[in-house]
């Protein structure tokens, strides 16, 4: 790319965190870190330049304040600004929050997969990706708002961002780490090639099992393929505790840098993401100035691949992404939210997203409220 400029949307833990790093990056020219709350984004952009001079780097960051909901506005800070990269971590409830209720509630919760939250990180990338659509501007998007979902929804209608972060991407250093104790080796001469979904790192990080969610897996030490020498579940099952919620969202934001600066620097970099250009899941995928390019070993097609993931949403609550961008949630995923939040929602479509989250809101602070 000729300029480097990035665009961050959205500085709360992640976003933060994700700012931090990029400030002390060498190389990033710029940075327009935008937030709907003025006063915390100032205070944010400032903490990280001052953070960083300590460190002996000078980044060119300013704050813009955008609130997404005004899409006209925003379209014209695009317009303004013309972005190389937009990072957006913007969501209306960040995931970790249901993880604050009791241990059993939550469990029972979950077992309706994160599929029915989606209204709550759709509705805002959607108003995003339209000013972008808007703006005419020449741009990637990179998302860390459930882009397992939000990306083929979006991609039904022409509105899909470039590729997403974390996830099951969070897998892979876990993968490598396990390996390179069980087999002895170094990590850097690890290499993996895994198709997944968001409810893989959900099931691993909470309960150490893929629980039956269909996935592909394969594990390489130099050019030796060790696959069939390692039991996978064992692989996932292995205890590796992180700190509980956003507490951990370091590494969440390392792999939104990682993605990030390999769009910027035109690196053709090899690594994993979810959500690349509409697709549900996550793949392994070449990420350069050109976007994302999945990139498969040669025993897996493109279709058995998004075959898998297809059946792996329906761990996460997922039954159907409709050719319109419809969603159809699995018939257990209904039950639970209709029992336990009484949230009734069978199909979202994608004009009623923002209605169902004002909806799915109030139902969850209410619930909540109860175990306090």
């Amino acid at each position: 790319m000729a300029g480097n400029k990035i665009l961050m949307i959205g500085l709360g833990s992640l976003g933060g965190y994700v700012l931090e790093f990029l400030a002390r990056t060498p190389g990033v020219n710029r940075i327009i870190a935008a937030d709907v709350n003025e006063d915390w984004g100032v205070r944010k952009t400032n903490n990280a330049i001052l953070g960083a001079v300590n460190q002996g780097f000078y980044p060119s960051i300013a704050f813009r304040k955008i609130d997404l909901n005004d899409v006209e506005g925003t379209t014209e800070i695009l317009r303004e600004e013309k972005p190389d990269l937009i990072f957006n971590t913007t969501t209306l409830q960040s995931w970790w929050v249901i993880g604050l209720l009791p241990d059993e509630v939550y469990e029972k919760l979950i077992g309706a997969g994160f599929g029915p939250w989606l209204p709550m990180h759709l509705t805002l990338t959607h108003k995003l990706m339209m000013a972008v659509k808007k703006a005419g501007i020449q741009t990637h998007v990179v998302s860390s708002s459930f882009p397992d979902a939000v990306h083929p929804v979006l991609g039904k209608v022409g509105l899909a961002p470039t590729v997403g972060i974390g996830n099951f991407d969070l897998l892979i250093p876990r993968i490598k780490k396990v390996v390179s104790e069980k087999l002895e080796v170094p990590m850097r001469n690890i290499s993996v090639f895994m198709v997944g979904h968001h409810v893989h790192d959900v099931l691993v990080e909470d309960f150490g099992t893929t629980g039956g969610a269909p996935y592909f897996l394969k594990i390489l030490v130099g050019d030796r393929n060790v696959t069939d020498e390692l039991d996978p579940e064992k692989i996932f099952s292995e205890p590796l505790p992180t700190p509980p919620g956003n507490q951990s969202d370091q590494q969440v934001a390392s792999s939104a840098v990682k993605n990030i600066l390999a769009i910027l620097n035109n690196t053709g970099e090899l690594t994993h993401a979810p959500g690349p250009n509409g697709l549900p899941g996550g793949y392994p995928v070449r990420l350069s100035a050109k976007g994302a390019e999945v990139v498969l070993p040669e025993e897996l097609s493109l279709e058995e691949a998004i075959k898998i993931n297809e059946e792996a949403q329906k761990f996460d609550g997922i039954q159907e992404i409709k050719s319109d961008g419809t969603v159809a949630f699995t018939e257990k995923s209904v039950r639970i939210m209709r029992e336990m939040l009484n949230y009734d929602c069978e199909e979202l479509k994608l004009e009623e997203s923002e209605e169902r989250a004002k909806e799915l809101s109030a139902l969850y602070k209410s619930f909540a409220e109860r175990y306090r």
